[in-house]
């Protein structure tokens, strides 16, 4: 049966106790292989901002395996942020909290949609979010071979959206391309925009577009069926830093454009959302820990038991509720 435990730190001794108390309940000092995993929210639990959360670092040790019997305990680690590769947010996370983190263990808010590849792999996709071309070496980086930015198109056509003027390090990193003979065949939201405006204008061109080709339009019939697909890969609304109210989010993003497509077309958006606390995030979690356990192991070991550590009441029930259900799903099937 798979059993699922919630924990909410909302203090910094509540981290170490959650996972003692796991690793004891499931004797840890028992020999493998280990059939239960532990996935923790980064955001909150770990850090917070770019500082590391006290205890976080001798929580991640014990169950790196410095504990009595030298024993690995599966652990992968989530969070909705993102615009850089695993690889670099390993980097950063083991400098922020002394504790090496491999690339395999963390699900970034668009490490999910590298599920989109098999589709789109030599499609020509249109990539929002982050600085520079950041996310497009991330898409790049999970298979992706043509990928646009809204810088790109900006520099094919400034009048697009003329109020922002594109300085000659951001020309360097676009791609030179005649997109009047580009087929867009899906806009992938990878992280926040850092242009709202732009963005906003570029994906409501490409909605309202005939196939996909700027500076078309297409018939009333033909936007009915939204040939072009939509991918969020957050659903946040708002996210907290040093100010004093929270910031908008990418599901801010989201709203605005679902808001005004709906005032200039009559018609509501079709998109697809990835990222906390969606179903398909959590089951890709769920195999890089399976997969993590047999790296740290050798053995295949179902995690049969996932507890989930979180600061998000939200995120960690719906992750339960997901499990449990995937479960009794999987039981009923195999006892027929």
């Amino acid at each position: 049966m798979l059993r699922l435990f919630s924990n909410l730190c909302s203090s910094q001794s509540l981290l170490n106790k959650s996972i003692i108390n796991v690793a004891i309940g499931h004797r840890y000092y028992s020999s493998p292989p280990c059939h239960y995993g532990i996935c923790i929210d980064i955001d909150g639990v770990l850090i917070k901002g770019k500082k590391a959360i006290p205890e976080a670092k001798s929580a991640l040790q014990f169950l790196g395996g410095e504990n009595k019997l030298k024993k690995k305990i599966p652990y992968a680690l989530l969070t909705n942020g993102g615009g850089m590769t695993e690889s670099k947010k390993a980097e950063e996370l083991s400098e922020i909290l002394g504790v090496a983190i491999n690339p395999s263990q963390l699900t970034l808010a668009h490490s999910p949609m590298c599920q989109l590849v098999p589709k789109f792999k030599d499609s020509e996709i249109l990539v929002i979010g982050g600085s520079g071309d950041n996310c497009r070496i991330v898409a790049k980086s999970y298979g992706f071979n043509r990928v646009v930015l809204p810088n790109d198109i900006l520099a094919w056509k400034p009048s697009i959206w003329p109020f922002t003027k594109l300085s000659e390090n951001d020309l360097k990193l676009t791609r030179k391309l005649d997109f009047s003979n580009v087929k867009i065949e899906a806009v992938m939201v990878f992280h926040d925009s850092h242009d709202w405006g732009r963005d906003l204008q570029i994906v409501s061109d490409l909605l309202q577009s005939k196939d996909g080709y700027l500076e078309t339009l297409a018939s009333p019939q033909e936007l009915l069926k939204q040939n072009i697909p939509l991918f969020f890969s957050n659903p946040d609304i708002i996210w907290s830093n040093d100010c004093l109210l929270p910031r908008l989010a990418q599901g801010s993003f989201r709203l605005s454009l679902e808001h005004l497509y709906k005032k200039i077309t009559g018609l509501q958006i079709k998109y697809s959302l990835f990222g906390k606390p969606e179903e398909v995030t959590y089951k890709f979690a769920h195999k890089l820990l399976e997969d993590y356990s047999f790296e740290t192991s050798g053995h295949h070991s179902p995690n049969r038991k996932i507890y989930a550590v979180g600061d998000n009441p939200d995120s960690v029930f719906y992750f339960l509720i997901i499990y449990a259900y995937q479960k009794q799903k999987h039981l009923s099937i195999s006892d027929y």
